[in-house]
């Protein structure tokens, strides 16, 4: 949980508590038997087939079920719910819609959260049928899953504390093998709801509260006194004197000076080299002297969604005692157009010594991610490398919002990670970067320019190839450009309105690949 903060801005003190955070559904388990009476919560399959547990539940209340579905012509398309009340015995009957049936983890957990939201308000807590799918093992379990991840809020600024009394009740997800999915669920389930929680409400939080200062801070406070996890954080003195020049100078404009953050979990064997997630992390992006427009500034407090994800998976794979190891690196800045910033025009020196032409301040994610990623193959030889950001707008066009960029050389990781992000239900598309892309970003005046000329190559691939340059020979790499998917606009089932918290689930399946080797 994020805690209140107290510090000055100009010449006023400014002392502001955090938001009264919406309480997360809680959830329990049971072994699996005929509801018969009270709250529940039943699956209803195409054109209203109830099966299972859900048509022993229609037999209890001598058809009323069946008779409503007909009645309301309710044809139990996937996420599709109806609410019944004093129907036979029940109090109160969600349906939730599941189509051809449920398959995957994610369908699981988005009939949770179809649950969770379904049945918010109910004066008792519910009992869920949860349909079978397929390929998946503890089905309740991911439903439990969905229905807290589903549930997130991040609250409102100076609103008062809720009442005890008003605290959500309980969903009682039913399953056969009950005491496993608890398991289960009290282990892993919790450890990913840890850690997009954790990535959400830093994410959320308001740009005047969240320095690179204070966002360090968080993560030394919640990884404190967490087994195997050690937090380094450099502050702007030491990232000048190792030569971070790229990360160092897209910080100089702001009166809240840069931190690069890394978070190191143990988790594997010694001497094991860690999987590396590199995040940017923009807590605020005024673009700097190439000033962005005012028309949706204001979500730029988002810019640091890419070291949020990453701080999130380490905290999950901390939470269930993950046996890999892994290592979170969060470049920190604010980019602000004051007299010191960066110019267009100007030539940063980077970490590596590797020369860079900025020509557009407003692309300064790639300029961190360079110092960033290049300082974790130095200080810690990872075994894979992955880079993630709300790099450009270009992929949003590309792509939209369902899915984020996936850009690497390597074809083995390129499958691992569409078939992880899958699994996870954090989509993601590969796009290419050819050598016309990297030519294009060749300087008269240094090595690198940090963009292309107008029109000469694709904008994403154009990122992607920037960031490749400080990749090194021996190092599996990927990048991720996030920008479509890091906020939500509307919500979804297990992604409420506002940030989403991509990467956490990802990162996880990704350690899990590497956990079976």
């Amino acid at each position: 949980m994020i805690r209140k903060v107290s510090f000055s801005v100009s010449a006023f003190a400014l002392s502001l508590a955090m938001p009264a955070f919406a309480d997360l559904r809680p959830v329990d388990f049971e072994k699996a038997s005929r509801p018969s009476k009270g709250f529940v919560v039943l699956p209803v399959g195409r054109d209203g087939a109830l099966t299972g547990l859900a048509k022993d539940a229609d037999k209890a209340s001598d058809g009323a079920l069946s008779r409503a579905l007909d009645l309301a012509k309710f044809t139990g398309e996937t996420g599709q719910t109806l609410t019944l009340y004093d129907a036979g015995p029940f109090e109160a009957v969600l349906l939730v819609g599941t189509g051809e049936g449920l398959q995957t983890a994610r369908d699981l957990r988005d009939y949770g959260a179809h649950a969770a939201s379904g049945t918010k308000g109910w004066a008792k807590p519910a009992k869920v049928v949860v349909p079978d799918a397929a390929d998946v093992a503890l089905d309740a379990t991911e439903a439990a899953i969905g229905a807290r991840l589903g549930s997130y809020s991040f609250g409102k600024w100076g609103a008062a504390e809720k009442d005890e009394a008003a605290a959500p009740q309980a969903l009682i997800f039913l399953s056969p093998k009950a005491a496993d999915a608890e398991a289960a669920f009290r282990t892993d389930g919790e450890a990913i709801r840890a850690g997009v929680t954790f990535a959400r409400d830093l994410i959320s939080t308001p740009s005047n509260i969240k320095t690179p200062e204070w966002l360090a801070l968080q993560v030394q406070e919640e990884f404190a006194g967490v087994p195997g996890v050690t937090v380094t954080v450099l502050d702007e003195k030491q990232i000048s004197d190792l030569g971070m020049g790229a990360l160092y100078g897209t910080g100089q404009g702001s009166t809240r000076p840069p931190r690069l953050v890394a978070i190191e979990y143990k988790g594997g064997k010694d001497g094991d080299a860690p999987i590396a997630f590199v995040g940017k992390g923009i807590t605020f992006d005024t673009g700097g002297i190439s000033i962005k427009p005012n028309d949706g500034m204001w979500r730029m407090r988002t810019d640091m969604s890419g070291a949020a994800g990453s701080a999130g998976a380490i905290l999950t794979l901390a939470k269930r005692e993950a046996k890999v190891n892994a290592v979170a690196v969060l470049a920190l800045a604010e980019n602000m157009p004051d007299g010191n910033a960066i110019r267009p025009g100007d030539v940063l020196t980077s970490m590596s010594g590797k020369t860079i032409e900025v020509l557009n301040t407003d692309a300064e994610g790639r300029l961190v991610l360079a110092d960033g990623l290049w300082w974790a193959q130095e200080t810690y030889q990872p075994k894979l490398a992955v880079t993630i950001a709300t790099l450009t707008g270009a992929v949003v066009g590309a792509l939209g919002r369902e899915h984020a960029g996936l850009f690497t050389h390597d074809e083995t990781l390129a499958t691992m990670f569409l078939d992880a992000g899958g699994a996870a239900g954090e989509q993601l598309w590969r796009l290419p970067v050819t050598e016309a892309t990297v030519e294009s970003i060749r300087s008269d005046i240094a090595d690198v320019k940090n963009i292309a000329e107008q029109g000469a190559a694709p904008g994403a691939s154009v990122g992607a190839a920037f960031i490749m340059e400080w990749v090194k020979p021996e190092t599996p790499f990927v990048h991720l450009d996030i920008a479509g998917t890091a906020w939500e606009n509307a919500g979804r089932p297990t992604e409420p309105k506002g940030a989403v918290g991509f990467g956490v689930r990802l990162f996880d399946e990704i350690a899990r690949k590497y956990e079976a080797d």
